[in-house]
């Protein structure tokens, strides 16, 4: 079978080729409509550029790269899988370095190491609480935006509103009149963690709530069952539901709360944060707030390559609102059965 060429794409969309070709090599001038029809069709037909040729042309390595948090977790490893397969959509690689340890010292090696390999620019994910400035100088003159890190002034960046998030999600569980909410809260050193308590916490002293017994825990189903049993064990009958800060911790509480005979969401609430797909596949399926790990990729990839091919200086900040997502495993207070 033929394999397609720039030109078929082009006679698809009725569009010159010198047009087809700006979308590829991410010219910035182009309307983002036909940004969007190119991009399609060439997913459709199965074009995939030329590199050796684009980067003869353009001395361009069409590579970016990724410094990020240990791809084993939940968010790091959908977040690798969204932008992967967003930067190949653009004719792109990515190119990863896991992180040792969370430090700017860290950051700045695996920055170094992937400038090395020819990236073009960095999606930087350091996901504890950093000095800004030293970051962006760690950084240097490489195009680079940071992902969930408000770069202020100072980089651009792409970020998760996780107050707002946890502040929805604690909301839902007053609305069905739940006042003793248990927070199990996140690895504590990470900085969603930190902000996802802040939104928990601004939520229930809104409502003129006292927190519920509350502890820190990995972010892993491991972590939620562990802290689960000591809530059951040390606080039995203090809370009627559960603020769980992701998903994966969420499903360890639903598995310990079965365990001990406590029906969810009849004697004991969960509500989750992420909205990862399994969740609607738990017994019973996760109520939970958002985390769109394709539209982190698809706007940090925007506004990176606007870094790379738009002019010096270019600075912008993007940030996604998490919406509510009620499924079973809520449900009013003192409802039964």
């Amino acid at each position: 079978m033929k394999r397609p060429t720039l030109n078929d794409v082009a006679k698809v969309l009725g569009l010159s080729h010198q047009t087809v070709s700006r979308v590829i090599n991410n010219h910035p001038r182009v309307l983002p409509e036909t940004r969007a029809r190119v991009l399609e069709v060439i997913n459709a037909l199965g074009y995939k550029p030329n590199q050796a040729a684009r980067f003869l042309a353009n001395r361009r390595s069409t590579i970016v790269g990724l410094v990020t948090d240990d791809p084993g977790i939940y968010g790091p490893a959908h977040a690798i899988l969204s932008l992967e397969q967003e930067a190949r959509l653009h004719g792109y690689t990515l190119m990863i370095f896991g992180l040792r340890s969370l430090t700017i010292a860290d950051a700045k090696a695996g920055a170094e190491q992937l400038v090395a390999h020819s990236a073009e620019g960095l999606l930087v994910d350091v996901p504890v609480e950093v000095d800004k400035e030293e970051l962006a100088a760690a950084m240097g003159d490489i195009p680079f935006v940071t992902l969930d890190i408000d770069g202020g002034d100072l980089f651009p960046s792409f970020r998760v509103d996780h107050v707002l998030g946890a502040k929805l999600a604690t909301r839902h569980l007053i609305s069905l009149g739940h006042t003793r909410i248990a927070g199990l809260l996140g690895h504590e050193p990470y900085r969603s963690s930190k902000l996802r308590k802040k939104g928990w916490l601004s939520a229930l002293a809104a409502a003129g709530l006292h927190p519920g017994p509350a502890t820190h825990t990995p972010w892993t189903p491991d972590g939620g069952y562990e802290a689960t049993k000591e809530l059951i064990k040390k606080a039995p009958g203090k809370f009627t539901a559960i603020f769980a800060a992701n998903d994966l911790i969420a499903m360890g509480a639903i598995l310990a709360l079965h365990e001990a005979g406590i029906k969810v969401p009849g004697e004991v609430s969960v509500i989750g944060f992420d909205n990862m797909p399994e969740g609607r596949f738990l017994h019973p399926p996760l109520t939970t707030a958002t985390s769109d790990f394709d539209v982190m990729a698809r706007e940090s990839l925007d506004i990176l390559f606007a870094r790379i091919h738009g002019p010096p200086g270019t600075r912008m900040r993007r940030v996604f609102r998490p919406e509510l997502v009620v499924r079973e495993s809520t449900a009013r207070v003192g409802r039964g059965g």
